[in-house]
């Protein structure tokens, strides 16, 4: 059972992602995931490495099947970032703490010589009683909604930077 204060936290987390989704624009968001965009692959996939950048260390981008991965970070249960200890791992997890990477994609759009980006989470999560994170699949109710804010946030970094090859809607 929860305890008050970790359900007080639960309705805290909760409310910011609302908050924050509705300050970023729900609808940016959902129109940065919808884009396609009409670039030669490589402009595409270079725009896609400088935008993840912004936010997020790139681990490994692969030109050639474009894919793009960050290094993986922990965060503890509310978003924040953990504090890194002097050898660049997490000082001291917590119950509920999560370990984010992106994987991101530039994959073939729905009409002939369009792109689309794909941004997929991957998310692992410490829980008490465990030696090892849980792996998390997607829809899991144990994701933090802060999460999909996160995931948002690389999307719309990514169309502002491919904005001018965007293909617009009915064109």
């Amino acid at each position: 059972m929860l305890s008050r204060r970790r359900l007080s936290l639960l309705a805290v987390t909760a409310l910011l992602a609302l908050v924050t989704a509705a300050a970023c624009g729900g609808g940016q968001a959902k129109s940065a995931r919808a884009a396609r965009y009409k670039a030669d692959t490589t402009v595409v996939f270079k725009a896609v490495v400088d935008a993840v950048n912004i936010k997020h260390k790139v681990e490994r981008a692969d030109a050639p099947t474009g894919v793009v991965l960050t290094v993986p970070r922990w965060h503890e249960p509310e978003g924040n970032y953990e504090d890194m200890d002097a050898s660049g791992n997490a000082a001291m997890l917590q119950d509920g703490s999560v370990l984010l990477r992106f994987e991101v994609r530039v994959v073939t759009g729905t009409s002939p010589g369009e792109l689309a980006v794909e941004v997929i989470p991957h998310v692992a999560q410490m829980r008490s009683g465990y030696a090892r994170p849980v792996d998390l699949k997607p829809g899991d109710l144990a994701i933090p909604g802060w999460v999909e804010g996160k995931t948002d946030d690389l999307y719309v970094n990514i169309n502002a930077k491919l904005k001018a090859y965007e293909v617009k809607p009915g064109a």
